[in-house]
């Protein structure tokens, strides 16, 4: 069989592509490299409103996926990226925002011509079912359901964070998906009945899968597109089974922005330079591919939480509340860093007692690569964020570092947030998030011991948690905040932008607006590697619109000479 379409990656986006391009009778093939999820056997801990089960299990992620973060002296860690139907929609905190009108009619005016604001809000109200607004910004009938935590949910921590944002200017927005600016709101979420839902959910459903069209292959890697000449016939993939060849017309990549570039680099796409130096014949010389890597960068502080003030056990989701605000930088626009409140800041009992400020640059400039340490597609590529290499997204982190600091000094968050700290998503934070019992019975002594005095506490802060590090201490000395940031800077796990989209006047575009590869014919992009930046948002909203919209324009564009 040839296939009219080969999705290649069961992602945010993938699924979507998947259900669109299946609907007219297309025959449509969407291969996975991670376990399926069908509607009948969602695993309890991807349906589950607290994503920290999920996103902890090794089951669901790419185990050897590494990346560096700065150029100073670090080791590459590991970087967690869903390895699974849905993607990160079947893992992350389920936050459902969408970026600001400037983001995209700056995507349209840097040559991604047709993605300015006007035209990419359909695309966020055709995915959308929103239960609690109406109006021009929300669809109330798209696939995907989104609610948000109530007020009366919010822990006595979450509560005091709104008053110390109030105290500092920062005021409530009802709809954080309307006007955009600066703000804190509760948190939308893509969410129903307190149960996640993921593109796999949403758009996989039983009648969709039920189509004879549409055939869907888990647990199978694509190992490189295969080409006559510069026209795409189709994909090599690998399963328990053995490798196997499936023809296609046009192959659509939604594996994400780290991994559609390494494939498109295995299949002899990119910078010529490098593909002879591993010995990968080059179908088509584009330097772009791999470059431009974007995230949105962070720091965090935690602070122990009295039972009284902690998320209560009934309640769902995670990030409770979402605040964004202007820094007033030189160079940047306004609403350009966000902040989210948890309650609880891991799944084990420690993380139960620790409530969190994790900031971020909302709209960064730093830039790096993802490049091909071997021709293999059993050696994951190299991926470095080359982060705060702009002077910009340093300066405004550790000004943002000040500004927790000054919220948690407000009389309504000091009174809650006890012995606050600098913390840190290092390998002792992630060795001791992994989910078995050894993990449990240590934190469950930690917190134990939190709980028992505060004296007892400061010290297992001082001498466990932190090495010493303090906030006084880090404010009193530029050096030494510089550094801290620098050593801690934490993934929001928002990686954009190695495949941008662009006018044919820019060299470094991978993709014309409508997602066709330059140099080759019937291979498209729709995931998040094409934004042209990230936008300010949890990436994932704005990355399912980015499949409904390409989706969309390749239906309307069946029937052009070019079979893309």
């Amino acid at each position: 069989m040839i296939f009219d379409y080969v999705v290649v990656g069961g992602g945010s986006s993938g699924c979507v592509m998947a259900s669109r391009l299946s609907a007219d009778g297309s025959r449509v093939l969407l291969v996975e490299a991670g376990p399926d999820t069908p509607p009948n056997a969602v695993p309890d801990d991807i349906l589950d409103s607290d994503p920290t089960r999920a996103y902890f299990n090794p089951d669901y992620q790419w185990s050897s996926l590494k990346a560096t973060l700065v150029r100073d002296g670090r080791k590459a860690f590991h970087y967690e990226q869903a390895r699974v139907m849905g993607g990160g929609s079947s893992i992350n905190a389920q936050v459902a925002n969408r970026g600001g009108p400037g983001d995209y009619d700056e995507w349209a005016s840097s040559g991604a011509a047709g993605w300015g604001w006007q035209e990419v809000l359909p695309y966020f109200r055709r995915l959308e079912s929103d239960l609690d607004f109406g109006g021009e910004f929300h669809g109330k009938d798209g696939p995907l359901p989104i609610r948000r935590v109530r007020q009366s949910e919010w822990s006595g921590f979450i509560q005091a964070v709104s008053k110390a944002y109030e105290a500092s200017g920062i005021h409530f927005r009802p709809d954080f998906n309307g006007a955009f600016g600066d703000g804190y709101s509760v948190v939308p979420l893509t969410n129903y009945n307190c149960r996640r839902a993921s593109t796999a959910m949403a758009y996989l459903t039983e009648s969709v899968r039920a189509r004879p069209n549409l055939k869907i292959l888990p647990k199978t890697s694509v190992v490189r597109l295969i080409f006559s000449g510069q026209a795409v016939t189709g994909v090599e993939t690998e399963n328990s089974s053995g490798r196997r060849t499936y023809r296609g017309w046009t192959v659509v990549l939604t594996a994400g922005a780290l991994h559609s570039p390494a494939i498109l680099m295995r299949s002899g796409i990119g910078s010529a330079e490098q593909l002879t130096k591993l010995g990968i014949p080059v179908i088509a010389d584009v330097p772009g591919v791999g470059q431009g890597l974007q995230e949105h960068p962070g720091i965090a502080i935690s602070a122990y939480l009295e039972p009284n003030n902690r998320m209560a056990p009934n309640v769902s989701g995670h990030i409770q509340m979402h605040a964004r605000y202007s820094s007033g930088y030189e160079g940047c626009p306004s609403t350009d860093m966000a902040i989210s409140a948890v309650a609880k800041s891991a799944w084990h009992p420690l993380g139960k007692c620790l409530g969190s400020l994790f900031l971020w640059v909302n709209r960064s400039y730093s830039a790096g690569t993802v490049t091909l340490k071997d021709r293999s597609h059993a050696i994951e590529p190299e991926v470095d964020f080359n982060w705060l290499s702009d002077e910009r997204d340093v300066e405004r982190l550790k000004s943002g570092f000040r500004f927790l600091a000054h919220l948690l000094k407000q009389k309504s968050l000091s009174a809650v947030a006890l012995d606050p700290f600098p913390s840190a998503w290092n390998w002792r934070a992630k060795q001791v998030s992994k989910i078995n019992r050894v993990n449990y019975s240590l934190t469950s002594a930690l917190a134990l011991l939190m709980d028992s005095s505060p004296r007892l506490r400061r010290s297992l802060v001082k001498h466990v948690i932190t090495n010493g590090q303090t906030i006084s201490n880090l404010l009193d000395n530029e050096e030494r905040l510089d550094l801290f940031v620098r050593r801690n800077v934490a993934a929001s796990w928002h990686p954009t932008s190695t495949c941008r989209m662009g006018a044919i006047s820019d060299p470094f575009a991978v993709t014309d607006p409508s997602g066709r590869v330059r140099g080759v014919f019937g291979v498209r992009i729709a995931d998040a590697s094409v934004m042209p930046f990230c936008p300010r948002a949890n990436t994932n909203i704005p990355t399912i619109m980015v499949a409904e919209k390409m989706a969309d324009t390749i239906l309307k564009g069946r029937g052009t000479t070019d079979p893309g």
